[in-house]
């Protein structure tokens, strides 16, 4: 006869909260090794981009009227959303494993709107509505595509959807922000933003890692991690200096 220690040991565990995951994150630095090396991999690069911005500015932009009033903030932000895109895209990588529709739509949707959202806000406050919403959308829906692709034709939609609508609503709100408090604004949309990737993250390892042995991780190495990290901050750096500028951008 099957007593009732028996029938609870057959009911399926519960999800951690997310007091008990932070608990378990602090205490079982094991378990959570990759997520740990995402964290010091986002750290240092940021550090090193920091820094070589610096150098960056005494080098080729000092010359530039008003460089630092016009630029510093934005080129922070561009910071920000690279290396946490990147670190977001580098865990998301580093698992190798099947994901059902509604999660590849999910992380499609969440990539492909986050990374809209953020450029297209940054840009278009920089550069204009025309190329925050264009260059914002662009890349939004690349990224869309390349993180949605993971469960076929249905996440690549969504990521294509999402590029579309978080680059050019990103675009937007830069130009009509940059009217109104902008610089008081901006704290409050890119941690909203952060927070939503690093939810991401966190949904990842909820609904494919926790609870599956079987799961392969190939964790990128910090040079490619890095130097792609790099190579986009200064691409989009360079193009906001030195690309065109419209509306009250221009102004």
């Amino acid at each position: 006869m099957e007593t009732n220690e028996d029938c609870c040991s057959n009911e399926i565990v519960s999800k951690k909260t997310i007091g008990q995951r932070f608990k378990d994150f602090i205490e079982n630095k094991e378990k959570y090794q990759i997520e740990y090396t995402m964290l010091k991999y986002s750290a240092i690069t940021f550090l090193l981009i920091l820094v070589l911005e610096v150098v960056g500015y005494f080098t080729f932009f000092k010359t530039i009227p008003n460089f630092f009033e016009d630029y510093a903030w934005w080129m922070l932000y561009v910071n920000m959303t690279v290396v946490s895109i990147g670190a977001a895209i580098w865990h998301f990588k580093t698992y190798k494993d099947e994901f059902n529709c509604m999660l590849g739509m999910m992380i499609g949707m969440t990539f492909g709107m986050q990374v809209g959202m953020m450029l297209g806000t940054i840009l278009g406050a920089t550069n204009g509505l025309f190329v925050g919403g264009t260059v914002g959308m662009i890349i939004a829906q690349i990224v869309g595509i390349y993180t949605g692709n993971c469960c076929g034709i249905m996440g690549v939609l969504e990521g294509m959807m999402a590029g579309v609508m978080g680059g050019v609503m990103g675009g937007m709100i830069g130009t009509m922000f940059i009217v109104d408090n902008i610089l008081l604004f901006m704290p409050f949309f890119m941690i909203s933003n952060l927070l939503i990737m690093w939810g991401t993250s966190y949904m990842l390892f909820e609904e494919v890692v926790e609870g599956n042995p079987k799961i392969i991780k190939q964790p990128i190495d910090f040079t490619t991690f890095f130097s792609a990290c790099l190579i986009v901050t200064f691409l989009l750096i360079a193009f906001i200096v030195y690309g065109p500028k419209t509306g009250l951008a221009a102004l």
